[in-house]
């Protein structure tokens, strides 16, 4: 934890315990900080806390950074604060529209929710009709401290519609400001909006203390962090933060997402397990990188995934949604050239992280409608909302489950919304149960559209082609959601035994071909000898050698190009000089992912490419910089 002021100040914190750390009935305390108090968020399906809030007030030195311990210890219950505290710090919040009127709040006694609560701090919920247009309305949420503070979030959203019979907002322009108090926290103009306008489905944000800005931040240490079954051990540590000291939300703005053309090809920062700024955060625990991660993660308000259900006043549920999809019967904008447009493909994950950086629910809101937004861009046969099929590709999938399971970690048991979401993780893993149980999956790989339906990427090429990698980020994913045993009985069972399927392609890629060939990771992979049937060989090393027109590389050596390994295949590829992005990288996190499961064969794989990579700790120096693959076992 650390501070930038002087004085007694309020704090307050987020820690993600493993499994069983925190058991139900017992809370966190420290020996450090007598009156720190704890508020469990959600739990893990043992009941065990999977998400705790903390917050203290203590005395803080200007630019001061020290360390709490924590224990789980039960202790008397305590008095938590309630809405009367928020009465006593909040006299009033208005949003001011110009010549659509003003809408204000000034009766805090009865939240529509209240998120957590301990004696040291109390989150609660309000919402706020504003003038323009009937779906226009202001999501407000307060955190209120036993100190004289609190710090007041306000969401303005163009999005709320009843989800049994949804139908688009219309567009509103205007140039807002939002009050507290009486004192101005910040403002909107949609001239900046993609639309020139406040489309559909689209939110700003704006935030404000009473009190003062604290100015302190308080953050689970990342080595910790690095342990969490969602996340990673990073491989390297990192270096200097500067670039994101400055990272700050605009309303409308994209922070470090892809403003326009989310879906275009190539590697970007966004892309990946984290993108690139969440990944430094964890890698450091940098609060210049936490700054990035919170601006980039508020920036998803601007896009069009603010979707909220009129009547619950929460972000809709995959029950909900049952039957619907943005091709058929849910609808959806899209910004001027894509801009500020969603897609299932490249996305982000948002929210997670932004939570740890700072506790809000605006965060597991941003996680919940990004899980949404995936379930509904497409259905599996036009019925299954919430299951990641058809038309995704490979990585979409992965994508999707991943930011899927960052939203059910953080919803609390209690909303609807969590239930119906861990019934969809069931549908998707009985839906990729398909490839697994598929005679053509033969080398433990999946393949673009459906088990059933066998898609030749490159037609044009002799053989069944198919991006291997797609399946090593499904592989990844579908690793960290086993281990955090999100599911229970059979429903887990299921879902380890996909995750191990998976795991043992990256295995099979390394033992089973001949010398050094798995050296070459190619943008296409021949998976097989047949467009329509895949017909693949019994094992890597045959396939490979009908694939390739020279014989295996020898056993020890680098990541290797086209013109070192002639094949059949793709020459999209340059060997990839250092860690980070790109083909080998993916395949060492799948392989990571597949130790960590202690798959059959792992540990010879793991041994084999330590051995015989000459470069390795050189290219593994490049997981400095760019960590988002650079992941190590944390066990072997």
């Amino acid at each position: 934890m650390s501070g930038n002021r002087s004085g007694t100040l309020p704090f307050v914190g987020t820690v993600l315990p493993l499994p069983g750390q925190v058991p139900n009935g017992i809370t966190l305390v420290s020996p450090d900080d007598g009156g720190l108090a704890a508020s469990v968020v959600s739990r893990w399906p043992d009941g065990s806390a999977s998400v705790v809030v903390l917050a203290g007030v203590s005395p803080f030195s200007a630019n001061e950074t020290r360390s709490l311990r924590l224990q789980a210890q039960a202790v008397p219950a305590t008095t938590a604060l309630g809405a009367a505290r928020v009465a006593q710090l909040l006299a009033s919040v208005a949003v001011e529209m110009g010549a659509l009127g003003r809408a204000e709040l000034i009766d805090f006694s009865r939240p529509e929710r209240l998120w957590w609560a301990n004696a040291h701090t109390i989150c609660a919920r309000y919402r706020l009709t504003l003038p323009g247009g009937a779906r226009l309305e202001a999501v407000i949420d307060v955190q209120a401290f036993s100190s004289a503070h609190a710090l007041v979030e306000v969401v303005i959203e163009n999005g709320s519609m009843n989800s049994a019979a949804p139908a688009k907002p219309s567009g509103v322009a205007y140039n807002a400001q939002v009050l507290v108090n009486g004192n101005a926290i910040g403002s909107g103009d949609t001239a900046a909006a993609p639309e020139a306008q406040h489309a559909a489905f689209r939110a700003w944000y704006a935030a404000g203390w009473v009190g003062g800005d604290p100015g302190t931040r308080c953050t689970q240490a990342h080595a910790d962090l690095q342990a969490h079954p969602l996340l990673f051990k990073c491989d390297r540590a990192g270096g200097d933060m500067a670039a994101y000291a400055n990272d700050a939300y605009v309303p409308f703005g994209a922070g470090r997402q892809r403003g326009a053309g989310m879906g275009a090809g190539g590697d970007h920062p966004s892309i990946g397990p984290l993108p690139l700024w969440e990944a430094r955060f964890l890698q450091t625990g940098d609060a210049r990188a936490a700054r990035a991660v919170e601006a980039s993660a508020l920036s998803v308000l601007g896009y069009n995934v603010n979707y909220r259900d009129s009547t619950t006043g929460l972000v809709p549920t995959f029950e909900q949604l049952a039957g619907r999809s943005m091709q058929s019967n849910w609808p959806v904008t899209y910004g001027p050239n894509d801009r500020m447009s969603w897609e299932v493909a490249h996305h982000p994950a948002a929210g997670l992280m932004a939570f740890v950086a700072r506790p809000s629910p605006v965060y597991i809101e941003i996680a919940q409608k990004v899980a949404v937004w995936n379930g509904t861009w497409s259905t599996y046969g036009g019925t299954a909302t919430g299951v990641f099929g058809r038309p995704y590709q490979g990585r979409g999938r992965a994508w999707c489950m991943r930011s899927l399971g960052h939203a059910i970690l953080l919803t609390p048991g209690d909303l609807p919304w969590r239930a119906a979401a861990l019934s969809s993780l069931t549908a998707n893993v009985t839906y990729l149960d398909g490839w697994r149980n598929d005679a053509k999956a033969r080398l433990n790989a999946s393949w673009g559209e459906t088990a059933a339906i066998a898609q030749d990427s490159a037609p044009n090429r002799p053989g069944f082609q198919e991006p291997l990698w797609f399946h090593h980020y499904l592989t990844t994913e579908l690793h960290k959601l086993a281990a955090a045993r999100l599911l229970g009985g059979t429903q887990q069972a299921a879902l380890d035994t996909l995750a191990d399927w998976c795991a043992l392609q990256p295995v099979r890629w390394v033992n089973e071909q001949g010398n050094g060939a798995w050296r070459y990771v190619p943008y296409m992979y021949t998976l097989g000898r047949d467009a329509a049937t895949i017909d693949s060989m019994a094992d890597y090393g045959q396939q490979s050698a009908w694939a390739h027109s020279d014989a295996p590389a020898a056993a020890s050596g680098t990541w290797m190009s086209f013109p070192d390994y002639k094949a059949d295949t793709f020459a999209q590829y340059t060997a990839n000089p250092t860690a980070g992005a790109y083909y080998p990288s993916y395949l060492w996190a799948a392989l990571v992912a597949a130790v960590e499961r202690r798959v059959p064969g792992a540990a010879t794989a793991w041994a084999a490419v330590n051995a015989n990579l000459v470069n390795l700790s050189s290219w593994r120096d490049g997981f400095a910089s760019d960590p988002r693959w650079g992941a190590v076992p944390r066990s072997n």
